[in-house]
């Protein structure tokens, strides 16, 4: 956050902040890579572009140091109207391009426009009202420095992450709000997400074990899809989050929710994670958990709650947000990334509440354990106060560097724990 960044024009800014997403990109050289880091951030920028952003960060690894080898480049999204909260997403290596997804729904106009401070162009784009023109997937050429489109067909929503299947066409996509829903879209052809079919996702009942509901794809449907799917009769989950893949697993992080009130859920069901939680209208989830769904029998199960250790209850596992996965001395780890939502209820050690900051951890799970508990989680970091841990990622067959971002450390904080920026652990 504020290093110097360069648009296609040569035009220079400082970085933009709220660091999310990570993926690494190939580089011409083995000893080179690229970082595409996501800003989760909605504000003004007369050179950068209002709204959400990227940054391409060019990395060669030489004498024990990764080094920024050229200058830091900036995604321009102007030409699809905009972004707004940049979350997580996916890279497709057939196309070398990038689909990001955004977590950002505003209501309406002056929202989006916060008194200047952000949208500052409200007019209405490609038929619809500006405001309803964020929440999508984007399509993005990390060469060229453009954006390509926005992804209609995926629905718009608070997306949060996506996870694209060796077939090319199938990608799982996650809805980070209460009531949330789980969506699927198939591509109509390999690697072209402009047209397709999107559905969404219920438990299996008596009735019906099919799991996916067909939705409609007209635009009026499309613009309000989560609501949509909940009056067919989708299942519900408080605020899904990132997911991993691991073989024919598919590993997916929930936030959860405090005391979420069933109100205006239409037809929706809460999903079966959810039903030891319920007590008459209230959900009441504060710790979040973390779930495999299996993309072949298409069930969705609970692998592990969050909350205290039994054996050590000052270890607190809370609200998992970003996820990645690694396989490293013939063991296979999840890798867990918290962003606690409140400073109450044992989310934040005694001290830590008693002076009003909490700080956000990263744990590693090891899959060969059954019937993990929080116990079983060992502790690997500790963020800045204040700061979210997010964008977890690793080098393709390289399982010694371990890049994560640091998003929204107090600017109280003595630097430089005090701006989001982007890290790499050696793990050698």
């Amino acid at each position: 956050m504020g290093d110097t960044v360069y648009t296609s024009t040569g035009k220079s800014a400082p970085a933009k902040g709220m660091h999310d997403m990570i993926l690494i990109l190939p580089g011409k050289k083995s000893s080179e890579v690229s970082l595409a880091v996501s800003h989760e951030c909605n504000d003004s920028s007369s050179v950068l572009g209002d709204g959400g952003g990227m940054s391409i960060v060019p990395l060669c690894f030489k004498h024990t140091t990764w080094n920024v080898y050229d200058s830091i480049k900036n995604i321009d999204f102007t030409s699809v109207g905009g972004t707004y909260d940049n979350c997580s997403g996916t890279y497709i290596k057939e196309k070398n391009t990038i689909l990001t997804a955004e977590e950002g729904t505003p209501v309406n106009n002056v929202y989006l426009y916060k008194k200047g401070k952000g949208y500052r162009d409200t007019s209405d784009i490609n038929g619809l009202a500006r405001f309803k023109h964020t929440g999508w997937m984007v399509e993005v050429d990390p060469d060229s420095l453009t954006s390509l489109r926005k992804l209609y067909n995926m629905g718009r929503f608070v997306h949060e992450s996506a996870l694209l299947l060796n077939d090319g066409k199938t990608v799982f996509l996650t809805d980070d709000f209460a009531p949330g829903v789980f969506f699927k879209f198939i591509a109509s052809e390999k690697n072209n997400f402009e047209h397709g079919q999107l559905y969404a996702y219920r438990d299996a009942t008596p009735d019906d074990t099919s799991h996916w509901i067909t939705l409609p794809m007209t635009m009026d449907s499309l613009v309000d899809i989560r609501n949509v799917a909940l009056r067919m009769g989708a299942s519900y989950f408080l605020r899904m989050e990132w997911m991993t893949q691991v073989q024919n697993k598919i590993y997916i992080t929930a936030t959860g929710c405090d005391n979420f009130i069933i109100e205006n859920i239409y037809n929706g069901k809460p999903s079966k994670h959810l039903i030891p939680f319920t007590n008459k209208s209230v959900i009441d989830q504060p710790y979040g958990s973390v779930l495999v769904f299996d993309p072949v029998t298409n069930n969705m199960d609970l692998l592990l709650n969050g909350g205290a250790g039994k054996k050590d209850p000052e270890k607190h596992f809370s609200n998992p947000d970003a996820v990645t996965t690694l396989t490293k001395n013939g063991k296979t780890y999840l890798i867990i990334q918290e962003d606690i939502i409140l400073n109450t209820r044992g989310r934040v050690s005694k001290s830590a509440l008693e002076k009003n900051f909490f700080m956000n951890e990263i744990f590693w799970l090891d899959l060969s354990v059954k019937n993990p508990t929080v116990d079983d989680l060992k502790r690997f970091l500790i963020a800045p106060a204040g700061a979210e841990t997010t964008g977890g990622a690793f080098m393709s067959g390289n399982t010694r560097f371990y890049f994560i971002n640091i998003q929204h450390p107090y600017s109280s904080n003595p630097p430089p724990f005090n701006k989001s920026c982007t890290i790499v652990i050696d793990l050698k």
